[in-house]
């Protein structure tokens, strides 16, 4: 009796720690579970935070490049003193959902602010020396070849994205400009290729300016035999040499110009209103604009990972919040959008014109390397280079 006593004590003792196990583990579990979806709910706010100003900057270079201000002409400014003449317009933003539509008016002023470029104007300040160097010029040419190609593609790019639908700007804007980015360095180095090549037409280039004057660069020709060949030995030096920077620094130089030149266009200044704005304005601004958007996005998310981390249950619950918040039983406004007083009817989306009246690229860049190479080999062309010199040389030999 003792012993079958003593059995069904231990049994009911093991029973009783199993239980007690059971309700350990899932315990554990659910705290497991609600810790997995606060933490959900944490990296949630900060993706759609992160992801939400990666659009708000879209939106804003969508509206810079309709602007057109970025410096896109090498003939013009800042590239060289000639400043172009930039139509004043007025961009939509924050476009309404009404009937007929309306948006917030923001520009662009092409003044002090917009015009300037740290890089750009160190580059036309030693052009505009009396007594630069010639294998410096040739290098800032090859540069300033990569920047204009830079801003060019960039606003190339915004400015198409600018026709679409402002919403779509913001939500497939960051994804389409990731994979747009990743892009333009590629093809940047085939352009550091073109600009390395055709420069080297400054090779046969000489300064025959005073001291105190702007340099008047000048073609080297064929009775200057020791000139002409310290050119062409510098051709082969730079075509040897193209191999190695193919291969190593070109890659590197054109990612790193690239995104300069996207970082220096954060730093562009608008008006809203005769207010200045910056990038932070329009970041601030959007958050207000796009309330609703986000908390519905966020709200999508929050049910779902609900259903998924604790259960049917707080999944319903969480629904039921959601629809309590939405039809304001709770009163937390986050579904009713701003009330915007600044807005006017729908202007133009076409680009802003600009033109750049430059005759002359006032000495500083001669022509490209097939231009030179073309107009030299060209006998029969009328002024061609050898055909002049050619004519000289035979005028001499009949005296």
């Amino acid at each position: 009796m003792s012993n079958t006593s003593t059995n069904k004590e231990t049994q009911e003792l093991d029973k009783k720690k199993q239980e007690l196990n059971s309700s350990n583990t899932a315990s554990s579990k659910s705290i497991k579970n609600i810790g997995s979806f606060l933490l959900s709910i944490l990296m949630t706010i900060l993706l759609i935070i992160g992801y939400f100003v990666f659009g708000s900057i879209v939106l804003y270079e969508c509206k810079l490049a309709q602007s057109n201000i970025l410096p896109t002409n090498l003939e013009c400014y800042p590239y060289t003193d000639t400043n172009p003449e930039i139509q004043q317009i007025f961009t939509n933003i924050f476009i309404t959902n009404t009937q007929p539509q309306e948006s917030v008016k923001l520009s662009f002023p092409y003044e002090k602010n917009n015009s300037r470029n740290i890089v750009l104007d160190i580059f036309r300040k030693y052009k505009e020396q009396s007594n630069p160097n010639f294998l410096i010029i040739y290098i800032i040419s090859i540069l300033e070849g990569l920047i204009n190609y830079s801003n060019n593609a960039l606003t190339s790019f915004f400015n198409i994205l600018n026709g679409l639908p402002e919403i779509l700007i913001i939500l497939l804007g960051p994804i389409v400009s990731t994979i747009y980015f990743g892009m333009v360095p590629i093809i940047g180095i085939f352009v550091f290729i073109y600009h390395y090549f055709s420069q080297m037409s400054w090779f046969f280039k000489e300064n025959t300016n005073s001291k105190t004057n702007k340099p008047n660069w000048t073609n080297i020709n064929l009775f200057e035999p020791a000139s002409y060949g310290s050119a062409l030995f510098l051709v082969f030096v730079f075509f040897i040499l193209f191999w190695i920077l193919l291969f190593t620094i070109t890659p590197i130089l054109s990612i790193i110009i690239f995104y300069i030149c996207l970082f220096m266009t954060l730093a562009y200044t608008g008006q809203i209103d005769g207010k200045k704005v910056s990038i932070f304005t329009i970041i601030q601004e959007m958050f207000k604009h796009y309330k609703v958007t986000m908390t519905i996005i966020f709200s999508v998310i929050i049910v779902l990972s609900a259903f998924s981390h604790l259960g049917v249950l707080p999944g319903v619950f969480s629904i039921l919040t959601v629809l309590l918040i939405y039809f304001n039983f709770i009163p937390i406004n986050v579904f009713e959008p701003i009330k915007a007083t600044n807005l006017s009817p729908l202007s133009s989306f076409e680009q802003a014109s600009k033109n750049c009246n430059a005759n002359t690229l006032h000495g500083y860049r001669p022509k490209t390397f097939s231009e030179l190479f073309g107009n030299f080999l060209d006998i029969n062309q009328k002024g061609g280079e050898i055909g002049r010199y050619l004519k000289r040389l035979n005028k001499k030999i009949n005296k």
